[in-house]
């Protein structure tokens, strides 16, 4: 593995073919891939389980919890803007320091490897939002999965740990999302308004159907309010977009109304996995912004 700076790599259509055989675009497939498999399974929460656990996740979880809280100290900016509020940079700089502290703290002692800590750092720096344009979008989704990839491929997490990474880590980090978007009025980086599944991310429904595949329910649940509260991914995502918008579902987010039509979450979940591909890991608006590293690198 050649030791690299992180730095972005794509800057025209030549480059994103490139990267379509690049050793990031398989390790970022592979994990997306993996997680939808996995999703199958759940959280092991057994006694033994915990004990050999190395209490990175717990962790982890506590991190997020920390920054959500965090939101509530920078108060907003009275403004006629719809869109950003300029105290978004300053909670950007408080994350950018305890990003950096955070790597320090769950990569141990024998990996100090100077490349790596600079991958994992980026990526997590790179997972709130954009400063200067006072948005949030799928790109920034993207590099928190890189983030969670590169732990994995440096066996920060292990393989076995990856359910539970996913139906908690990811969970809590997309809680915090869902606070900034709100408290700092983000605008939508590359949304599709009504068309799109969400304003601003897309894999809490990618994993999220995956894993109603184990279950009796149907796609149509996504018209039945009252299933929102069953909790999960999906379910909860759904139940956010609600919130959010006022009106029935089908005017709101006819894309996502019109998912209840499908026959099973089997198909669901290969429908978004290719939806996923074109709207985000193959296209150049998203990838353009991508930094490469030594783990996920651009050969």
């Amino acid at each position: 593995m050649v030791e690299r700076t992180p730095s972005k790599r794509i800057r025209n259509m030549t480059d994103m073919s490139q990267f379509k055989v690049s050793r990031a675009r398989g390790l970022l497939i592979d994990f997306i891939q993996q997680g939808v498999s996995d999703s199958l399974a759940k959280p092991t929460n057994t006694d033994e389980y915990k004990k050999r656990q190395d209490e990175r996740i717990e962790r982890s979880k506590e991190f997020f919890r920390d920054l959500e809280e965090s939101v509530t100290k920078f108060e907003q900016t009275a403004t006629s803007v719809r869109f950003g509020d300029p105290s978004f940079r300053r909670w950007l700089e408080e994350v950018q320091r305890r990003s950096a502290d955070f790597v320090d703290d769950i990569v141990s002692d024998e990996r100090k490897d100077i490349y790596i800590k600079s991958d994992l750092k980026i990526y997590l720096q790179n997972s709130f939002g954009d400063g200067a344009r006072l948005d949030y979008g799928t790109g920034h989704e993207l590099n928190f999965v890189a983030f969670l990839c590169c732990l994995e491929a440096h066996k920060i997490f292990t393989i076995d740990q990856r359910t539970n990474v996913i139906h908690s880590i990811f969970k809590h980090y997309i809680a915090v999302t869902r606070t900034i978007q709100q408290h700092f009025r983000l605008e939508p980086a590359g949304s599709h308004g009504a068309w799109g599944l969400d304003d601003y991310c897309f894999l809490p429904f990618l994993w999220g159907a995956a894993e109603l595949r184990c279950g009796n329910s149907t796609p149509r649940i996504i018209l039945e309010h009252e299933a929102f509260s069953q909790g999960g991914l999906f379910l909860d995502s759904c139940a956010h977009v609600r919130m959010l918008k006022a009106g029935p579902l089908q005017r709101v987010s006819p894309f996502l109304a019109s998912l209840s039509d499908v026959r099973s979450w089997t198909k669901v979940t290969e429908g978004l996995l290719k939806m996923y591909c074109v709207e985000c890991l193959d296209k150049f608006q998203v990838m353009q912004h991508f930094h490469f590293g030594t783990t996920l690198s651009f050969e």
